[in-house]
């Protein structure tokens, strides 16, 4: 993992020590499709999208390499209870891609 995501990772860490690997959880793709987790090696520039999972719910954040835009989409509908969570996972992805220098990859 690279310097941003060993950050991200580690603050998802702290914010939810109890649910955090166990029913909080993110996959990682890079341009090619690969799925990585914590301890695997990943270029981070050469990130496509991730997942955050919590319990039964999931969010999809994908980058569009040409604009270097993002979506952000999810398939189910999300418990009330579980939004906050979710909310407060993505705030903290989404400040650690914004230090990525995705345009140097284009």
């Amino acid at each position: 993992m690279n310097e941003n995501f060993e950050n991200m990772l580690e603050e998802l860490e702290r914010e939810f020590p109890d649910s955090y690997n166990k029913e909080l959880y993110l996959v990682i793709h890079n341009e090619v499709c690969d799925d990585y987790y914590v301890d695997d090696e990943f270029q981070e520039e050469l990130f496509s999208n991730l997942f955050i999972n919590y319990k039964t719910s999931a969010i999809e954040i994908s980058r569009d390499f040409k604009n270097n835009l993002f979506d952000i989409n999810t398939d189910i509908l999300i418990e009330q209870e579980d939004l906050a969570i979710i909310a407060k996972a993505m705030s903290i992805v989404a400040k650690h891609l914004s230090k990525i220098d995705f345009k140097a990859h284009l």
